[in-house]
């Protein structure tokens, strides 16, 4: 009776378990292919980036950079994998002191003689064509660390390594590419340790000066440990048959299709057609000098 009653109550427990596994199993299947989903190959974001970059750096109007930098927080915004705060935080952190150093070299010290003064004071002066100047490299900039940082803060080495393979590029170059990806992490930790290593013998690694002097040794030994590292890497790919045989194998599952092979094409095509437009005189955009002028 007992053993029964024991039989009886596991079965019990088995079948009542059945739904919550089967809810988890189909939980997993529905969001996985919702996260996905909404992510593009990782071939067509680098596309999507390198014509972004293209289309920054060949049309001289501050329009193209201050859009793409909207749409890199639009990107960031709508993604399953980088937050708008760190996306942020990081374009803010390297663009902001950019654009005092371009205030003050290029707005108040700019070398010119035919100039349109907007204030002065002594030997400085602020000036419509320094701040064109510096407006324009600024959102450049900007722009760039937007772009990068959208794909880097949300593609990892398996990713960025499947991309490059989809592109047609040799094994090496695709493996030397991942893994500055993938050695970022490792570089942040070996750091840290190190610091900690010093703070442990006495050093007061808190402040600034102390760092500054301690870092020529560190970059010399990440640099050592990072080479050593790859270098061990590569042969365990390469005794492991990486690239070997011709096919393209990938390393994660990305949704791909005909459409994101046409976008492939059309993209860079579009951006090479307005970047022609530019060159002749067609694309009527204005000039950083004529807004600030203007205003």
């Amino acid at each position: 009776m007992t053993a029964a009653r024991s039989t009886a109550a596991a079965n019990t427990d088995d079948t009542a378990n059945i739904p919550a596994a089967a809810s988890t199993t189909d939980a997993a299947g529905t969001d996985a292919p919702t996260m996905t989903g909404r992510r593009l190959h990782p071939a067509t974001e680098i596309i999507v980036l390198f014509s972004g970059l293209l289309l920054v750096f060949g049309i001289p109007s501050p329009v193209v950079p201050a859009g793409v930098i909207v749409a890199s927080c639009c990107a960031a915004g709508v993604s399953t994998t980088v937050s708008v705060r760190s996306w942020a935080v990081g374009v803010a952190v390297v663009c902001l002191p950019t654009l005092l150093v371009l205030i003050l070299v290029q707005g108040f010290f700019y070398p010119g003689t035919e100039v349109h003064v907007l204030w002065q004071y002594g030997p400085a002066g602020l000036t419509v064509e320094g701040l064109s100047i510096a407006a324009q490299i600024w959102l450049r900039v900007t722009s760039l660390v937007g772009l990068c940082a959208v794909f880097g803060l949300g593609t990892d080495a398996a990713r960025l390594f499947d991309g490059l393979r989809r592109l047609r590029l040799p094994v090496g170059v695709a493996y030397v590419c991942a893994s500055v990806i993938g050695l970022i992490p490792l570089v942040v930790a070996r750091t840290r340790q190190v610091i900690e290593a010093r703070k442990a013998r006495g050093w007061a690694t808190e402040r600034w000066r102390v760092r500054v002097r301690l870092l020529p040794g560190i970059v010399v030994g990440l640099f050592t440990a990072l080479l050593i590292t790859v270098e061990q890497r590569h042969e365990v790919l390469e005794q492991s048959g990486l690239g070997a045989t011709g096919t393209v194998v990938e390393l994660q599952d990305h949704r791909d299709g005909a459409g994101q092979a046409l976008m492939r094409v059309c993209v860079p095509v579009v951006v090479l057609g307005l970047l022609g437009a530019s060159v002749a005189g067609v694309l009527p955009l204005p000039s950083a000098s004529q807004l600030i002028g203007e205003a």
